[in-house]
């Protein structure tokens, strides 16, 4: 009799732990499920953004060449033309980096190669990128980056968020605006904090919470400059991912600031630096 009811209690055992692993393969399997719907659904949004964004830009750039080529134009014009086109281009181009970000790092996971680097240097070469874009607002670029400045970052991820930073910048600038690129001390040793400062239409309160989610509710710019609600969320990840931070400040109608807290040397921390 004992040996039956031991036995019995064993199948007992051995069901509930069956049905406990059934059940969480059946959980798992609902993840990956949902993980899947995610996925779809963000390709969705990234074709959508490439028709739209980049669409745009190659319409206008084919008609602009046609009117360069049939010859018709005055010097002036042409320059304007010209000036305009590589406005658009470098614009595209922000767009399109982040797309090829965004989607490689969904896909493929974000891979991070640090080393030292002069990040003032680097600035300075996204500033020129920037210059149609500058000109074209009459923004004046106020540069109070010390020379050299060291980082220790992954090189690509410093420069895409530089990019974005002094696109958002511009973006949401007034004609003869001015934008501020410095760094303030924050007291956190080794690092350094750049901040990119515009006098431009700034953001409520609530704007603000939503500034670094994926595809949030996209403001036009000061000359009906759209955007595509990536670009913000992939600099604060690479930042965070390289052991730093980004947040930002602002007021609903003077301006915004953008804070990036790098790394100035090898500093080996167990999670991301919050300086805000």
């Amino acid at each position: 009799m004992i040996l039956f009811w031991l036995t019995l209690l064993l199948l007992v055992t051995v069901l509930i732990a069956f049905l406990i692993y059934q059940y969480r393969q059946l959980q798992l399997a609902r993840v990956r499920i949902r993980l899947l719907e995610a996925l779809e659904s963000e390709k969705d949004k990234l074709f959508t953004v490439i028709g739209h964004d980049l669409n745009g830009f190659v319409n206008m750039g084919h008609a602009g060449l046609q009117l360069y080529r049939l010859g018709n134009l005055t010097q002036d014009d042409k320059q304007a033309l010209l000036d305009e086109l590589e406005e658009k281009f470098y614009t595209a181009s922000v767009t399109l980096q982040s797309l090829l970000n965004w989607g490689k790092s969904l896909f493929k996971g974000l891979t991070i190669n640090p080393g030292v680097f002069d990040g003032t240097e680097l600035i300075e070469a996204e500033l020129n990128l920037a210059k149609a874009t500058i000109k074209n607002k009459a923004i004046r670029v106020i540069n109070k980056m010390p020379v050299p400045q060291p980082v220790y970052t992954d090189m690509d991820h410093f420069k895409f968020i530089i990019r974005n930073l002094v696109s958002n910048a511009v973006k949401f600038s007034r004609t003869a605006g001015a934008i501020t690129i410095g760094t303030i001390d924050k007291g956190q040793e080794g690092f350094v904090v750049i901040v990119v400062t515009d006098s431009g239409i700034g953001m409520a309160k609530e704007k603000l919470k939503q500034v670094f989610f994926p595809f949030g509710p996209s403001t036009e710019g000061t000359a009906k400059e759209k955007g595509n609600g990536i670009g913000l969320m992939l600099c604060r990840e690479y930042a965070r991912q390289n052991g730093g931070e980004l947040w930002a400040e602002s007021r609903d109608g003077a301006g915004t600031s953008f804070y990036y807290a790098v790394k100035v040397h090898l500093h080996h921390l167990k999670y991301p630096v919050r300086l805000d």
